[in-house]
């Protein structure tokens, strides 16, 4: 009896592209014994279909296929964004060397032969994951040794204690690595307390690049606004898109921004939003869930970003949770990803509950993994004390 070595726990979904009904019914027998989930195509434009809907953790393609062969269907990989940086294989009968060659130079990782034995396949398939996975271990960790000798840092350790709200946050880098997702609270007074939570459009270390200069513009627009006495939160953020505008290296980097201003005396939040989700508010009087929504632009898109600003009476009990779009694109029971109303539907019954977002955590976040997860995830939680 063949035995199968033990897949990489982190690679869960391999897409296979093959007209071959035959063969491409043994390689996925041969992948689901192995311990893969396989999604079968029988031709490439099926598999771009697939592909807006899901995201493999692995392609393996034939090159030989009617209508669109496997290197047009590579190249239609390749220039789509939010797919071409998945691993990519061909699997073909076709070995000429000049093919080969092509192949490879179109950043595939290998070239395997369909005369391979399938458990040698099987086997080069498991190198090849694990060989990225090491390369991904090694990535954030040295991504992790730049950030603290750059001691900069875009996710605070603690949420500071107030003494008329609650607040509380969590966060997940997106597979492992920093990325554009960054929270901050500046407390002013005992009276005064700033947070913001913003995510710059993008994933991974590109978009984590570029935090240090906007979590910059606005830690500075605030404390200046703070010296003047100026606590209007629409002219703060217009002062930071302003800047961002103007910033060169910032061009054509586009970024959200929630920001709220807590008063511990009146209760009230001051609230200005640049292009971020609607904020989730739960009124324990009438134990309502409503939208809380901004009409600003994203930081960066125009230098009139259209700014408005909301005042939220917040009663003790009351609650509000501020996050990121990683938090929505969850996809639930393999199915397609989530969507705004069904992360409400989620936590809703956890509102008004006690230690409420200790249930949320536990019930909700704990369930955001590197299996189904698709871009960093952060949330801000905020209760009236």
């Amino acid at each position: 009896m063949i035995t199968f070595p033990e897949p990489p726990t982190s690679v869960k979904k391999i897409l296979l592209v093959e007209d071959s009904v035959l063969f491409g019914k043994v390689i996925e027998a041969a992948l689901l014994k192995a311990g893969y989930e396989c999604a079968f195509c029988q031709s490439a434009a099926g598999a771009l279909d697939l592909l807006s809907e899901e995201v493999p953790d692995l392609i393996i393609s034939d090159y030989d296929m009617p209508g669109m062969n496997g290197f047009h269907f590579r190249q239609a990989v390749l220039l789509n964004p939010k797919i071409n940086e998945i691993p990519f294989v061909f699997l073909t009968s076709f070995t000429d060397n000049s093919l080969v060659l092509e192949g490879l130079n179109m950043y595939a990782l290998d070239f395997i032969n369909k005369e391979t034995p399938i458990p040698v396949i099987v086997s080069k398939l498991n190198n090849i994951i694990k060989s990225l996975e090491n390369e991904h271990l090694r990535s954030v960790r040295e991504l992790k040794i730049a950030a603290d000798a750059l001691n900069v840092k875009s996710i605070p350790v603690n949420a500071p204690e107030l003494p008329g709200f609650k607040i509380y946050f969590w966060h997940k880098g997106y597979r492992g690595y920093p990325g554009g997702d960054f929270i901050d609270f500046v407390q002013v007074d005992s009276r005064y307390c700033f947070a913001f939570l913003g995510d710059i459009m993008g994933k991974k270390w590109k978009a984590w690049f570029f935090t240090f200069g906007f979590l910059s513009y606005i830690r500075a627009a605030i404390r200046f606004c703070v010296l003047d006495k100026d606590f209007n939160l629409d002219e703060i953020v217009q002062k930071i898109n302003k800047l961002v505008c103007l910033d060169e290296s910032l061009q054509n980097i586009l970024s959200s921004l929630s920001l709220v201003l807590l008063d511990n005396e009146t209760g009230e939040v001051h609230y200005t939003g640049a292009g971020d989700l609607p904020l989730i508010g739960f009124e324990t009087a009438d134990k309502s869930v409503s939208k809380v929504q901004s009409s600003g632009l994203l930081l960066g898109l125009l230098e009139e970003g259209f700014y408005d600003k909301q005042v939220l009476k917040m009663q003790p009990g009351d609650q509000l949770a501020i996050f990121t779009d990683g938090m929505i694109d969850i996809p639930e029971n393999n199915s397609k990803k989530s969507d705004y109303p069904f992360f409400v539907q989620k936590i809703r019954p956890y509102l008004g509950q006690p230690h409420t977002f200790e249930l949320i955590k536990k019930y909700v976040l704990s369930g955001i993994d590197d299996t189904n997860q698709l871009d960093d995830a952060s949330i801000i939680f905020i209760e009236k004390k």
